[in-house]
């Protein structure tokens, strides 16, 4: 029963007991049945289980890159069961990125199990397509590159970066680099009033709505067509070969539809054979329309054209208008638009993805937003399909190019490229001013403010500003009369006797009068001449001769008439001259205007004269004659004889001089301090003092000195009228030299008292020297005190 040992406890090898079984059941010993391909040791197996042998019964010994009971399959991860592999089987090459749940390859094949969006035997690419191998659940992401910003939808399988048409940026290539935009569907946008018409047509210039109002015109306005009118348009400027719609923006001006306009399209020859437009008939470049008064546009059929060569599409308006009767039957066009045509566009043809693109584009009604000038909001799915189209059709993004004068940045709207212009500026650079503006500048462009009634109507030079004006007006803004008129805008001409050749537009008087005239008509002589130089009277003007002319520099007069009785020329002198022609001068001035350089001066008598008086100073050298306020001299500029004071100012006062103390031979006081000449020893203003130890003032000769004695005096001064000294106690005479007064002797040895008589005596002092009296008449003695015989 394949079992061993001395008591047949033990399986054989290549066999293992069977843990189910008892040991003593014939069947306990069951073979290990190892594939010798994946298995160690010739295929012998764990005969019995021993946990803390890490023996388990039955499990046969694999090698390492196999497992399984029997070691007949490959582990997890590996492939390629081979019994000549010593490792049993080789490993899977997965990237483990790309394989779904990192679940390995197929044990026969060795193909991996790849993620939704992964390709490739190891799992270690994405699709085609797709980018960015990573640990998500699909694996790698669509590139979902632009539909017309990129060259294809194949991206870079690192990073995803799409393959971008020109100028455009970031990883799908659907934003235009900065300062570059994408061309709007209507880009193709051809002006009616700059299309060439044969005849009968006229351009109707629009200003645009002051009240910020969206226009419903582009450009600068419409083309009036008339019946018989044809319009051609040259289109150069194709970027792609395709398919494009015609649609015509247009204004009706009367009622009822325009039912028979031919449009022709001329194109140049050979049409490319391997092209778009192989297939273009020549019946298809001829198209009859009817434009309906109740419609802004008309989108006419398809028609290709190739990139890079000129066309001509004519409009042609059929005498056969709405109204026939009417002479006035006219319609406005706008522009005509090339719209590029879905069925021309990769991305909208060619598959059930492109399909639904164009009915999502068509439900959307992304494109008849273009039909006419107002679009109303777009929706962003639309805008999205509007940049893909612009980007595809016109091969990539444009320079945004923004006029530097015009415009406020270097920046412009990414869809369509309009700049931001400074105000009453248009067009999308920004480069030229709007209707009804002019001046383009740093600043914008200003408004041409044409004169309502002067002016044809509010349109100006775009340089000048110069407004279209009506006959009889002139100026910038037709708000003027013409040059030689007045008035506006009831405009007559000037008065001006033929000596201007304008006025004042509103006052009418003359400008810049010639021939030397003046007034509002030039109707009198400037100052200095004299004339009449009306038309009446037609003296021309001349110099006024005073008495010689302002030009000379020898006239004293700035204006003269001429007499009309006399007819001898009478000057208005300036003031200081007088005279028929001013050559003298006026009374109170003086000098010599006869001479040339000479002049006249006002007598300068310091206003020391009466300016109402005549003859104040000689006329010829300015001596003043008559001088006031006790002054004198050539100018009255000092006081006269006997006078002192400040002459210039009228204070001359007479001197006061003492008869008694004054030299009237040393002439008269000073005229400034008025100081009187003094007599020896006579002091004062008015010599009316002696000087100090003087007196006797009264003599007319002068002063004497007192001489008083220093010894019986009390002071060198005495007094000035009678010369006493005063004299000390016991002492007396003028000088105090003798003895007191009523007495006699020498003061200084012995001094003694008169005895005179009081009755018979003249006077009680006696003979100083010898005591003896002065007795009266009859009386006589030493004393006067007796009769004399």
């Amino acid at each position: 029963h394949n079992t061993m040992g001395r008591n047949c406890e033990q399986c054989k090898q290549f066999f293992y007991r069977e843990p189910s079984l008892e040991f003593s059941d014939p069947n306990v010993c069951q073979p290990c049945n190892c594939d010798p391909g994946g298995s160690l040791d010739e295929g012998i197996c764990d005969s019995y289980t021993d946990e803390a042998s890490d023996l388990v019964s039955g499990r046969c010994h694999c090698k390492a890159n196999v497992e399984g009971r029997r070691c007949d399959t490959c582990k997890n991860g590996y492939w390629n069961f081979d019994e000549y592999n010593p490792d049993g089987c080789q490993p899977c090459t997965c990237n483990t990125l790309g394989t779904i749940n990192n679940e390995g390859c197929n044990q026969v094949t060795g193909e991996c199990t790849c993620k939704r969006y992964v390709v490739g035997r190891d799992c270690n690419q994405c699709l085609p397509e797709y980018y960015d191998l990573s640990d998500s659940q699909d694996g790698c992401k669509p590139c979902e590159c632009d539909l017309g910003g990129a060259f294809d939808n194949n991206c870079d399988v690192i990073n995803g970066q799409c393959r971008c048409r020109p100028h455009l940026t970031g990883r799908s290539c659907s934003t235009p680099d900065q300062s570059f935009f994408v061309a709007q569907i209507d880009h193709l946008t051809l002006e009616a009033e700059a299309a060439n018409c044969s005849s009968n047509c006229q351009v109707e210039i629009r200003e645009p709505y002051r009240d910020g109002q969206e226009t419903t015109w582009t450009g600068p306005g419409f083309m009036l067509a008339r019946p018989g009118s044809d319009l051609e348009f040259i289109v150069d400027n194709i970027k792609t070969s395709m398919e494009y719609d015609i649609v015509i923006r247009y204004e009706p001006k009367i009622a009822g539809d325009w039912r028979q306009v031919e449009v022709t399209i001329e194109r140049p020859s050979p049409v490319d054979p391997n092209g778009p437009c192989a297939n273009a008939r020549p019946q298809d470049d001829y198209k009859p329309v009817s434009l309906s008064s109740d419609a802004r546009y008309i989108a006419i059929p398809p028609t290709c054209l190739e990139a890079g060569k000129t066309y001509k599409i004519k409009l042609m308006f059929k005498p056969d208008p709405p109204q026939p009767s009417s002479p006035t039957a006219s319609i406005l066009v706008d522009s005509i638009v090339l719209l590029p045509s879905l069925e021309s566009i990769p991305f909208f043809v060619g598959s059930a993805i492109a399909d639904n693109r164009k009915k999502e584009y068509m439900h959307y009604q992304c494109g008849t937003a273009f039909f006419t000038v107002i679009k109303g909001p777009v929706s962003d799915i639309c805008k999205k399909y509007h940049y893909s189209i612009g980007y595809y059709v016109y091969g990539g993004a444009f320079s945004c190019s923004c006029d530097p004068t015009g415009s406020l940045s270097s920046l412009c709207d990414p869809m369509g490229g309009r700049c931001q212009c400074k105000p009453n500026v248009v067009g999308r650079r920004c480069d030229r001013c709007a209707p009804g503006t002019y001046g383009f500048g740093p600043e914008g462009c200003k408004a041409c403010d044409c004169n309502s009634v002067g002016a044809l109507d509010n349109f100006c030079d775009v340089s000048s500003g110069q407004c279209k004006c009506q006959a009889q007006t002139y100026g910038r803004a037709c708000d003027q009369c013409q040059p030689g008129s007045w008035n506006y805008p009831k405009c007559q001409r000037c008065q001006c006797n033929g000596h201007a050749d304008t006025c004042n537009s509103a006052t009418g008087a003359c400008d810049s009068c010639r021939d030397f005239t003046v007034g509002h008509n030039c109707d009198r002589c400037i100052e200095g001449y004299y004339g009449d130089p009306s038309l009446a009277g037609d003296i021309p003007c001349r110099p006024c001769p005073c008495p010689g002319t302002l030009e000379s520099g020898h006239s004293y007069a700035d204006h003269c008439e001429l007499d009309p009785q006399s007819q001898d020329v009478v000057c208005e002198c300036d003031e200081g001259y007088a005279g028929s022609r001013c050559d003298v001068c006026a009374d109170n001035y003086y000098g010599n205007p006869e001479q040339v350089g000479g002049s006249c001066n006002l007598c300068n008598c310091s206003n020391n004269m009466d300016i109402s008086r005549p003859g104040n100073c000689d006329p010829h050298t300015g001596k003043c004659l008559q001088c006031l306020f006790n002054t004198e001299g050539f100018n009255c500029e000092r006081c006269k004889e006997n006078y002192f004071g400040d002459a210039i100012n009228q204070l001359c006062t007479e001197c006061v001089c003492s008869i008694l103390g004054t030299n009237n031979s040393a002439g008269p006081c000073d005229g400034i301090t008025g100081q009187c000449p003094c007599l020896p020893n006579v002091i004062g203003a008015e010599c009316d003092a002696c000087k100090e130890n003087h007196w006797k003032i009264a003599s007319g000769m002068g002063c004497e000195a007192c001489d008083c004695d220093p010894n019986g005096s009390y002071s060198d001064q005495c007094n000035q009228y009678d010369g006493q000294c005063q004299c000390k106690s016991g002492f007396g005479g003028r000088q105090c030299n003798q003895c007191q007064t009523n007495h006699w002797g020498d003061p200084n040895v012995e001094c003694k008292p008169c005895e005179c008589n009081p009755e018979g005596s003249a006077t009680l002092q006696c003979n100083r020297d010898n005591g003896s009296c002065i007795c009266l008449q009859g009386i006589g003695g030493y004393n006067c005190d007796v009769c004399a015989r």
